[in-house]
């Protein structure tokens, strides 16, 4: 089921994977010396680097067509120069004016030093997740990365001690009510959006901005690319099915449609499955977007996306072994997305957005029909507004209108929430070297008849013309879980408290950062639901008494320099959490946390055969399962999980077109993983919980149509 859905993620990997330019050049001072850590990036794009100690610099970047090179360091004016980008190397000298030592004169921007969320996230481009793991989707390249944990039977990012529940998805501002397809117990999905649709991956694993709520843990900020770059057609075949996308590109719009058909069942015949499947899993997806530059600074986007899913299968019975369970689920999702961005005068930028996402599953559990709808509608606005040189407050509010339909056997269960936020943040530069981003959120639920008030801050302290530290604190609230208020409103605001302690050091193509954090929850919410992972445990009455804490320490090395055309990162991170909540009769440690998590991936490009291969190892060590004949409630611990996956792709020309043949497979060594295991209502049957299948392995061809390869 983790191959499930790649065909759409490789829609556009024929397009995206193309000749990369290399910029290059110097910055200097009005006397010719040499600006060591200045920061040069492309305008709009996570594209960049700092200056080398004798101010020079070299990045490669996939960005096409009409740019503009920015340039700024502190205490010096912020230099920006236009560029045409068409994989022909650049090479230009930046010479800087000092500004006044005021107070205030440090420019915000990208790269530079700040107090943001880009500075405390970790950023990933859409190559980076496609050349990570085997199955090219951007939850699985972020379980890579410090802070998350490898969960294997159940879709969703878990951070730092945090359900799946508690981290938001947003794209372009905008939350996105269910970012995973459809799946059933013990068999994870993957997310729903390639990562081919956006310019850069900003993920925080806390202290996030007042901007965003609605997530105890983390969120995940992702921003759709603008106009394209030029007109192509892509032609995808796969041992999955097919696909194609077409974009068409005119002087100040865009336009781009794509699509695709998947049809597990000769992959399953090829490739042995644990799961019995009365279905395999089949499908139609389509997407399109549009983008319209209205002003030099005005940008008008519009996304829409559409797909339907249907699979069925029989599982064990372990309270009666001569009997299999029947599920079968059919799936609708919907979602589109309108936003427009300007800048009005001089130090006024306004953003405006609105969304809306339906989600319809069937489901038939043996005679059981259960159909589930969720709909949610959402409107943004944001405003900044530069209060003077080096600072800006930005302040905004937005309105979610969440409608969920529960239908059992015909007896309906409906909620409707009108949920409303406000917020004012505030970037502040006191001196060239130390900033602040102070911030303050306040939301009301109809629901639960509450409000709240969350205050945020961020701090960061410039050691160095490389390294800094940066401290957060915030306070983050989170409506309980619909199954909860199902039974009942009668809840409060679940709430966690962040302190994060924070040391980075980045140069010219090495970044290290090490990160203490502690997180304190509070009114948790409590009661039995039957919601997976049910426990079978004495029923436990709907209240906000449920507690807990999570603790650690993350690390993360990234080096693109030691290895010519080579890039590898590594990621450890230890976790000590305990909570109560949901039916847990006392604290403990819970079943998606374990202590010890590292990760390696490896990339490199062989020229000589134009192909690029990834290397992507993972350890973590057991977690915890629930066993009935233990008293000790959770004492039990799964055995380590490992996991090997390979990746390559070959650029070639078939034809006179582009094309890219791409293959993966997934752990293979054949780790013998287990996940954790389910018992009978008596204790007596147990079974393991494990993947799939020992391996998974992918293989398609994606086809430019008109497009000549650039090597």
């Amino acid at each position: 089921m983790q191959l499930v859905f790649t065909i759409i993620i490789f829609s556009f990997l024929s397009i995206t994977i193309s000749g990369q330019t290399k910029v290059s050049g110097k910055v200097v001072d009005s006397n010719d010396q040499p600006l060591p850590g200045a920061n040069v990036f492309i305008k709009d794009s996570y594209d960049g680097i700092s200056s080398a100690e004798d101010g020079s610099f070299l990045f490669t970047t996939e960005e096409e067509g009409e740019a503009i090179l920015v340039v700024s360091f502190v205490g010096y004016k912020t230099k920006e120069e236009n560029i045409f980008l068409k994989s022909e190397d650049i090479n230009i000298k930046f010479v800087l004016e000092e500004e006044a030592k005021e107070l205030g004169s440090v420019v915000i921007s990208a790269g530079s030093f700040e107090a943001s969320d880009e500075r405390k996230g970790v950023i990933l481009r859409p190559l980076d997740v496609v050349t990570t793991g085997s199955d090219a989707d951007i939850y699985s390249a972020l379980e890579t990365l410090p802070g998350t944990q490898q969960i294997g039977e159940t879709e969703g990012l878990f951070v730092r001690g945090g359900s799946s529940a508690e981290t938001v998805t947003i794209i372009d501002e905008m939350v996105v009510q269910k970012p995973f397809y459809t799946s059933v117990p013990d068999i994870p999905s993957r997310g729903r959006f390639s990562p081919f649709l956006f310019k850069g991956i900003v993920f925080s694993t806390g202290g996030y901005s007042a901007k965003y709520g609605q997530a105890l843990s983390s969120a995940l900020v992702l921003n759709t690319e603008d106009l394209a770059d030029q007109t192509l057609t892509a032609i995808n075949l796969m041992i999955l099915g097919l696909g194609g996308a077409h974009v068409q590109r005119w002087a100040n719009s865009s336009f781009a449609i794509e699509g695709a058909y998947y049809n597990l069942s000769p992959y399953f015949n090829f490739i042995d499955q644990r799961p019995e499947w009365d279905t395999a899993p089949v499908g139609i997806e389509g997407s399109t977007n549009y983008r319209l530059k209205t002003s030099k600074t005005g940008i008008l986007k519009a996304f829409g996306s559409i797909s339907y899913g249907d699979f069925a299968l029989y599982t064990e019975n372990l309270d009666d072994l001569s009997k299999k369970d029947f599920t079968r689920v059919k799936s609708d999702n919907y979602y589109s997305n309108i936003n427009y961005k300007e800048i009005l005068g001089d130090d006024w930028t306004l953003f405006a957005g609105a969304s809306f996402s339906l989600d319809q599953d069937r489901f038939e559990l043996n005679t059981d029909k259960i159909n589930q709808d969720e709909i949610l509608n959402q409107a943004r606005v944001n405003v900044s507004k530069q209060i003077f040189k080096s600072s800006f407050i930005t302040f905004g509010g937005e309105v979610q209108n969440a409608i969920y339909k529960n239908n059992l056997n015909g007896m309906q269960l409906d909620l409707n929430e009108l949920f409303l936020a406000g917020f004012l943040e505030a970037d502040i530069f006191f001196t060239n070297d130390f900033a602040a981003r102070l911030g303050v959120r306040g939301e009301r639920s109809k629901v639960l008849d509450k409000y709240n008030i969350a205050p945020r801050i961020s701090l960061a302290y410039r050691l160095g013309t490389y390294d800094q530290i940066n401290f957060a604190y915030g306070r983050f609230y989170q409506t309980p879980f619909k199954d909860f208020l199902f039974q009942t409103t009668d809840f409060d605001f679940e709430n966690a408290s962040h302190y994060i302690l924070n040391y980075q050091y980045i140069s010219d193509e090495r970044t290290f950062r090490i990160e203490l954090y502690y997180k304190d929850y509070n009114k948790l919410a409590k009661g039995t639901v039957f919601t997976y992972p049910y426990l079978n445990l004495p029923p436990v009455p709907f209240n906000n008494d449920g507690s807990g804490y999570a603790k650690g320490i993350d690390i993360f090395w990234r080096d693109r320099e030691t290895f010519e055309l080579g890039d590898y990162w590594l990621s450890y991170s230890y976790l000590d959490t305990k909570r109560d909540f949901i039916n847990y009769p006392t604290l403990a440690t819970p079943t998606f946390a374990a202590t010890h998590t590292f990760s390696a991936v490896i990339k490199h490009w062989v020229p000589a055969i134009t192909t690029s291969f990834g290397l992507t190892y993972t350890f973590a060590s057991g977690r915890p399962y629930y066993n009935p004949n233990n008293p000790e409630f959770l004492g039990d611990r799964a055995k380590t999980y490992n996991n090997l996956s390979l990746n390559a792709s070959y650029l070639l020309t078939i034809l006179d077109n582009f094309t890219v043949i791409f293959f993966s497979i997934d752990n293979v060594f054949g780790f013998n993983n287990i996940y954790s295991y389910n018992y009978s209502t008596d204790g007596a049957v147990r079974r393991p919980v494990l993947p799939t299948a020992d391996r998974a392995v992918f293989l398609g061809m994606f086809i430019s149509v008109g497009q000549k390869s650039p090597f």
